[in-house]
């Protein structure tokens, strides 16, 4: 069993980390930069997917440092294991971005912001092609959603719920996350892959902030599963790019995105984001504990 003593708030499981997200990610992705070369061109790319690795190792890395081998067996479990996921989050995990897409694009016609709010006949073009959709969908999910949640949701986001509430979490993780990308901003054509203008720094905070609400309300209401915050990621990137979003239509789907993170908050409580029983620990974070037995579900403290 893992040294219980290990499981409690320490600044050194954070900052080593951020040594993997940011030391290992920024370090590659500088030499990448640095070559001139669009991120997408050989060797740059070689470089690019190293680096992005970072989350990835520190989520699993770190798991064994603070936690043992039980630890690195209950992220396993956790990123494996629909079953920990209730059906009716099933159902939040695969349609909410589907739905606050098909919102902002009915809210723009009618407002008359744009008359074609979506490329859905792209989208049907995609889908009668199983090869394209297939590299499309395996882009779409390495790049972002499969290495990125086990370090952030899977690692780090317990760690900060140990220290502050789940709604005080969830934004000093939007932070570290938002800074975790910064760098893309400066390397050549990263954004063309994705057919959109690049953001502002600033831009992208504005929009990384309700994703990491929403991310742990989800996260908290299904057992800690890292499945259900990959399968949301992914939604969430899936969905406008398929769906041949326009432009216009992204500040509206970002107002429906923060409030409904604002719903959340209300109805589920800044504390936990959970209803029904407290995860545990302070704050109604993951206490101590409990974080995690293998592939045990968290159980609330007997007090």
């Amino acid at each position: 069993m893992p040294d219980p003593a290990a499981r409690s708030w320490r600044l050194k499981d954070i900052a080593l980390f951020l040594a993997f997200s940011h030391g290992w990610t920024w370090s590659f992705w500088m030499l990448s930069g640095a070559l001139g070369e669009t991120v997408w061109d050989w060797p740059s790319s070689i470089l690019f997917y190293v680096g992005g690795a970072g989350v990835f190792l520190g989520g699993w890395v770190m798991s064994g440092v603070v936690y043992g081998r039980e630890g690195v067996r209950g992220l396993a479990v956790r990123i494996v294991d629909p079953r920990r996921i209730p059906w009716r989050w099933w159902l939040v995990i695969t349609l909410l971005f589907p739905l606050l897409t098909g919102a902002a694009a009915i809210m723009s016609v009618v407002a008359g912001v744009t008359p074609v709010p979506l490329d859905l006949r792209g989208a049907g073009a995609r889908l009668l092609d199983p090869t394209s959709l297939a590299a499309f969908v395996v882009f779409i999910l390495v790049v972002g959603p499969l290495p990125e949640e086990i370090g952030w949701r899977g690692y780090l986001l317990d760690r900060l719920q140990l220290r502050w509430n789940a709604l005080a979490a969830s934004l000093v993780l939007g932070l570290i996350w938002w800074s975790w990308h910064l760098p893309l901003f400066g390397l050549p054509g990263y954004f063309d892959a994705f057919g959109r203008a690049s953001p502002t720094p600033w831009d992208f905070l504005w929009g990384i902030l309700p994703a990491a609400v929403l991310y742990t309300w989800v996260y908290n209401n299904t057992g800690r599963s890292v499945l259900a915050v990959i399968v949301l990621h992914f939604m969430h990137n899936f969905t406008g790019e398929f769906l041949g979003m326009d432009e216009a239509i992204r500040p509206i789907r970002l107002v429906l995105e923060w409030g409904t993170a604002l719903v959340a908050v209300a109805f589920w409580g800044p504390r936990t984001l959970r209803r029904g029983e407290p995860i545990g620990g302070p704050s109604g974070a993951p206490s101590a504990e409990r974080l995690p037995r293998g592939g045990d579900r968290p159980r609330p403290s007997p007090h």
